[in-house]
């Protein structure tokens, strides 16, 4: 016998070896297809942490791995269901999927048995049905009957609806795209996703691209890619909550610096008001003091001073009277009312949300150990105005941090009261004791040193932040759409007047004037020969045509003389890369560049409002720059403004232009630095008394 016969495979061993091949390939293909789907699903939920984003990238990997035609997720937020993404659905079915009780129900189902919810069993195969029936619970209809029944019932509407006229049918026809009657779910496979016991999602599957029927093995998969996903949205959800949490501290951190940074009780009060919507949105906030047992509006957002009538204004009058009467957090809405029964206070909030443009109410105590100081107030215009549980702790803490800073203000303002007395005894309990030697000489020490505190020797200055700017300053503009073909200058170079600075190119002038000159020759020829024929009429035309070609030739070359750019006056080139911009176009009254003249500059001093009044111009101006802090420049008030900005510390600051001689042109456009304006002298009494009499006199009475 040959050894050669004994290692040829018969045919039908050999068929069958290659057989075996082929399903251990198509294994291998699976796997490996798996696999990838599976890395592709895990770069989905790492790539963001967005809910939305990461259910719409989610679902395009897991619809694209199992070819699926159509498919949707479903999110469940407090027990109820919002869908997350969707694909392969018509904009008609797009809109009426949210709202869809069949697909709602079909995913509570899900969600409730804990495993794939069929609704179509066409589109699953008789494995994984089996699979299903021994992983529902005893007791619970299988997925095959289920999907008997429904097939029956199908038939039956199906005899029903042909007995029915043509309007009928036409009707039934123009349901969804996928086929379903009205009232059935937009697609037939619905697969549950859970976290610790907790349900998270549902992913609902259409039929697949191919018309292939899904397996127990890739429900299986997609049920693990979902646990996945059920992290990852888990994740993102408490990332955006530490989030928001993080900003609601960040902000009552701001709030609690600010309100906390002054001890005076107006400074502190309006602090409260003007940064509480940091901490929770609203449309007003305002502050009641209590005052002989009743809440008195001392201070609202948004408002520097109140008006006497203030609180009747808002309609707060009987809400404050309200408030009074049941010192307690409220927190009440238009909507609240005119139920059964009735909050309480209807009858004094149902007025108010009459006579004013306000939905929402809220009040909260500021309370503490030593009593009740008032009631911070909170309006929306909102008519659900929810507050969160986070926004309720943490307005609780601001509402105790503004108690704190509000009770130290009260107590600040009495100090000064025992501050004068006790010294002033002292100093009387210390004369008596002295011999009258010594009393004389006290007396005279004290007199002298009136004098001096009231004599005018110490000069009074205003200023504040200044920044310099150039005073006299043009932009070097094309006259015509064009290219920069050639740049003379640089950034920073000095130019005189007339200077070429740039020089723009059109492609089509050259050409455009070359016509113009052929045609003005053109029409002088056709002139002159009409003139030799004794044609009136042709040399009229021609001299026409020869004055308008002539107009264009003079309008052309004027273009082309401007076609440099030159200094409008002397001064300093401010940008930088001018050389970098040939080639550039420019439309016609774009600027290239700006030339600034810096032999005399302006510096914009911010002054406080309790000094500007005291500034004239032509008042002089001292100003020290960062960049040469051991040199004083000098200059003069030109302007002062009539418009405040806000300030710091709750005052208007006013800007105030001054002239500055520049030599050596040292200062620079942008530099920074402090400028102060004498306004003449005081006395060391006047600028030690200065606050408390204007405190004295901005007061009530």
């Amino acid at each position: 016998m040959n050894p050669r016969d004994t290692l040829t495979p018969v045919p039908g061993r050999e068929q069958e070896l290659q057989r075996e091949l082929r399903r251990a390939y198509e294994n291998l293909t699976e796997i490996t297809s798996r696999l990838l789907l599976a890395n592709e699903a895990v770069e989905a939920t790492l790539s963001t942490h967005d809910r939305t984003e990461l259910s719409e990238r989610f679902l395009r990997v897991v619809a694209h791995g199992c070819a699926a035609s159509s498919a949707a997720l479903f999110m469940v937020e407090g027990g109820s269901f919002s869908v997350g993404a969707m694909l392969g659905l018509s904009e008609r079915e797009q809109d009426e999927l949210p709202s869809s009780e069949a697909d709602i129900e079909a995913c509570r189902t899900a969600l409730t048995t804990r495993r794939p919810h069929i609704e179509d069993a066409e589109l699953i195969d008789a494995d994984a049905l089996a699979t299903l029936e021994q992983e529902a619970p005893a007791g619970d209809t299988s997925a095959t009957e289920d999907a008997d029944e429904e097939a029956e019932e199908e038939a039956e509407d199906t005899a029903n609806e042909a007995d029915e006229e043509d309007g009928d049918g036409a009707e039934d026809g123009a349901d969804g795209a996928d086929g379903t009657a009205e009232g059935r779910p937009f697609f037939g496979i619905y697969v549950p996703v859970h976290l610790d016991d907790a349900p998270i999602a549902v992913l609902a599957l259409g039929e697949r691209a191919r018309g292939e029927r899904y397996a127990a093995a890739d429900l299986t998969f997609l049920r693990y890619l979902l646990s996945q996903y059920a992290v990852a949205l888990n994740r993102g959800t408490l990332i955006e909550q530490n989030e928001r949490r993080l900003g609601e501290l960040d902000a009552l951190l701001r709030v609690s610096r600010e309100i906390t940074s002054t001890l005076d009780l107006d400074a502190v009060l309006r602090a409260v008001v003007n940064t509480v919507a940091a901490v929770v949105p609203n449309d007003r906030a305002s502050i009641a003091l209590m005052k002989d047992r009743r809440p008195v509006l001392r201070a609202v957002s948004a408002m520097t001073r109140l008006a006497p009538d203030q609180a009747e204004l808002f309609q707060l009058e009987k809400p404050l009277e309200y408030l009074g009467l049941e010192p307690r957090r409220i927190q009440i809405g238009a909507d609240d009312l005119g139920g059964d029964p009735d909050p309480p206070g209807a009858a004094v909030f149902s007025a108010y949300f009459e006579q004013q443009e306000m939905r929402s109410f809220m009040a909260l105590p500021l309370k503490d150990d030593q009593g009740l100081l008032g009631f911070l107030i909170l309006e929306s215009r909102q008519e659900d105005w929810e507050v969160e549980a986070a926004e309720g702790d943490t307005l609780d803490i601001l509402a105790a941090q503004a108690t704190v800073a509000i009770r130290n203000a009260l107590l600040y303002s009495q100090i000064p009261l025992r501050g004068v007395a006790l010294p002033m005894s002292r100093i009387r309990a210390r004369a008596s004791t002295l011999d009258p030697r010594a009393r004389r000489m006290t007396l005279v020490a004290a007199a002298v040193a009136l004098v001096v505190a009231l004599l005018p020797i110490v000069p009074e200055r205003a200023g504040g932040p200044a920044e310099v700017r150039p005073l006299r300053f043009q932009g070097v503009r094309t006259p015509t759409d064009g290219v920069v073909g050639r740049v003379f200058v640089r950034g920073g170079d000095r130019v005189a007047a007339g200077q070429p600075i740039a020089e723009m190119e059109d492609p089509d002038l050259a050409s455009r004037l070359a016509d113009l000159r052929a045609g003005v020759e053109l029409a002088r020829r056709s002139a002159a020969a009409a003139r030799s024929a004794n044609d009136p009429g042709a040399w009229r035309a021609a001299q026409l045509r020869l004055a308008a070609l002539e107009s264009a030739q003079s309008f052309e070359e004027r273009r082309a003389r401007a076609s440099v750019l030159t200094a409008p006056f002397a001064g300093e080139v401010l940008e930088l890369d001018l050389p970098q911009r040939t080639g550039q176009h420019l439309e016609a009254g774009e600027s290239f560049c700006t030339v600034a003249a810096l032999d005399s500059v302006e510096a914009v001093v911010e002054v406080p409002e309790l000094k500007v009044g005291g500034l004239k111009i032509g008042q002089p101006v001292a100003l020290k720059v960062m960049a040469f802090p051991a040199h004083t420049f000098t200059g003069r008030v030109s302007e002062v403004g009539w418009r405040g900005v806000p300030g710091p510390q709750g005052t208007a600051r006013f800007q105030v232009r001054v002239a500055v001689a520049n030599p050596g042109q040292l200062l620079r456009p942008g530099m920074s630095g402090i400028g102060k304006a004498t306004l003449g002298r005081r006395s060391l009494a006047g600028l030690v008394l200065e606050p408390p009499l204007r405190a004295f006199e901005m007061s009530w009475w």
